[in-house]
């Protein structure tokens, strides 16, 4: 038994021996000169991620949005104070501090690169609409610089070489405003180039576009006068009547109108339909300069249809009724010249006399009758000489 216990001491200090050197640790390799580090300690010592600080640079955390993102400020920023209030601006977000008032720039004006097409969509409606009416600005003055362009050949009688200029308008710019105005311009370069039928086109579409605009009205008559040339007399008729239904009689407008359809049966040779208009205008537009223009268009018809003395009354009537004005010289001296029309001599000079007298302070008028009394010299030298006394 006494053995027993000894040989039974024996194994267990053997083991105990074994079991030292076995498992001895080996020195931790995350401790500084070999001193142990436990697993606790390392957790210890590591920083809580919902502990730790904002990061001052930004001034905004992991959970800032995409919006905040793109529109944070660049490295050389002003940096406000966290308790800076922030302010929303036409050109994104920006920054004031609440202290000094110091504006950060945006990331955009850091850097002095665009805002990519992906950026774009991402920007504030505010910003968007500051864009577009950036563009239509520089659409404006784009459109601005080709009508200069093109009005130095229309100023030079190149009419042509104006319209194309104007056309590069209507055909690059078709968002730009005013662009009626522009069509209206190459509408007379058209006209006064003489391709009428091209100035049709571009008169109609300014009626078109803008028909209540005051430049309309002017296209109307310009576009009757177009087919006027072209001798389209009934589509011209139409026109001046449609401006006369819009105006109304008694609009002062109107009556260009009515001279206008007027001349048309002039140069038909319908005769008494504009005698018709000319009388009506007297009458509707007394006392104006539409009366005046009436009673001399209606004396010269009058003479053209050989009813010299009824001639010779209008123009005196008007000599007589506006007597203070420039249109009295003017009609006398008329006076004249349809006494010589119609052959009668003696009393186209007495005219010219009468001009003499009643006008002499108007050089200009005293000239033309002294001429016209020189002429009338001649003229009875001539009969002399071709029928003799």
């Amino acid at each position: 038994m006494k053995k027993f216990s000894k040989f039974l001491l024996f194994i267990l200090t053997i083991v105990s021996f074994i079991s030292a050197g076995l498992f001895a640790q080996e020195p931790d390799p995350f401790a500084v000169d070999n001193n142990r580090v436990s697993a606790s300690d390392l957790l210890d010592e590591m920083e809580d991620p919902d502990s730790m600080p904002v990061d001052q640079s930004t001034g905004t955390d992991d959970d800032a949005t995409l919006d905040e993102m793109l529109n944070e400020e660049g490295p050389d920023a002003t940096t406000p104070d966290i308790q800076g209030a922030m302010t929303e601006s036409a050109e994104g977000v920006s920054q004031e501090q609440a202290g000094d008032g110091i504006t950060a720039e945006s990331a955009e004006e850091v850097t002095g690169t665009a805002v990519s097409q992906s950026e774009q969509m991402f920007k504030s409606e505010e910003a968007v609409m500051k864009d577009k009416e950036m563009t239509k600005e520089q659409i404006q003055k784009d459109v601005e610089l080709l009508y200069a362009e093109g009005k130095k050949y229309y100023d030079v009688e190149d009419y042509e070489g104006a319209a194309e200029i104007w056309g590069r308008i209507i055909t690059n710019y078709p968002t730009a405003s005013g662009l009626f105005t522009i069509r209206y311009s190459i509408a007379n370069a058209y006209e006064f180039s003489k391709q009428y039928d091209k100035a049709i086109q571009q008169y109609q579409k300014v009626l078109a576009e803008k028909p209540k605009e005051e430049i309309a009205v002017e296209a109307a008559y310009r576009l009757g006068g177009c087919y006027a040339k072209l001798d389209k007399w009934q589509y011209a008729m139409e026109v001046y009547k449609d401006i006369i239904r819009k105006q109304g009689m008694s609009k002062a407008r109107s009556s260009r109108a009515y001279f206008n359809m007027a001349l048309v049966y002039m140069k038909q040779r319908k005769f008494k339909r504009a005698e018709t208009i000319y009388r009506n205008i007297i009458r509707y537009y007394p006392n104006t300069a539409s009366e005046i223009q009436g009673r001399f268009n209606l004396a010269a018809l009058l003479s053209q249809t050989h009813r010299y003395k009824n001639a010779v009354n209008e123009y005196k009537l008007i000599n007589y009724k506006f007597k203070n004005t420039d249109w009295a010289p003017m009609a006398a001296m008329h006076i004249g010249d349809t006494y010589k029309l119609s052959g009668d001599i003696k009393n186209a000079k007495e005219a010219y006399s009468r001009v003499l007298y009643e006008y002499y302070n108007n050089e200009r008028y005293v000239n033309q009758a002294e001429q016209r009394i020189e002429a009338l010299k001649n003229h009875r030298a001539i009969e002399q000489k071709v029928y003799g006394d």
